[in-house]
């Protein structure tokens, strides 16, 4: 199965929770398609979902910014009858949740997010200290067939690696899920 994780913005496939996803999950073909604020996100999305549209099942890891373009690729892919794991991961839900208002998005960048208000068929991982985005109106009783989970850490989550038991553990209860 193919793990893809989507990085935040400023990062790239170096960055340490893909390093840590791609050390944890060595049965999975992970890897990390690269953007920047000024990336073509219309063609950047189609051909990320092309290279994915032949693989039923596939696990997607979005981060922060990343996990708004994850939740695009697996609506897209949903409407198309593929399966997709989809872990979220401080996610960038609406631009109107940012608090880091010096964080200047490009109009390219921000004109490529979508308003996500009820995620739906994701696992999140949530810092309760983040002080990058406000997801305190994120109501987990609309989060229809979602998993929430809200830490003691910070936006970056600098204790990813303590969390890899939880992504393991919601990877396998929906491989079970999706193989019956």
């Amino acid at each position: 199965m193919k793990l893809i994780y989507i990085h935040g913005y400023g990062s790239n496939r170096a960055s340490r929770k893909f390093v840590l996803l791609e050390r944890h999950f060595t049965s999975y073909e992970a890897r990390c398609p690269e953007w920047t604020p000024e990336t073509a996100f219309d063609l950047w999305l189609d051909n990320l979902y092309n290279s994915l549209k032949t693989e039923q099942t596939i696990v997607l890891v979005g981060d922060s910014t990343g996990a708004n373009f994850a939740y695009q690729i697996k609506e897209k892919r949903k409407k198309e009858g593929l399966q997709t794991i989809l872990v979220l991961l401080s996610p960038l839900l609406s631009y109107s949740q940012r608090l880091n208002k010096n964080l200047v998005f490009t109009e390219n960048l921000k004109n490529s997010l979508v308003d996500i208000f009820s995620p739906a068929d994701a696992f999140l991982l949530i810092g309760k200290q983040d002080e990058t985005l406000d997801l305190r109106q994120l109501n987990p009783y609309t989060c229809i067939a979602s998993e929430l989970v809200y830490l003691d850490d910070t936006h970056r989550l600098p204790l990813f690696e303590d969390y890899l038991g939880y992504i393991s553990a919601y990877i396998a209860r929906q491989v079970l899920i999706l193989s019956k």
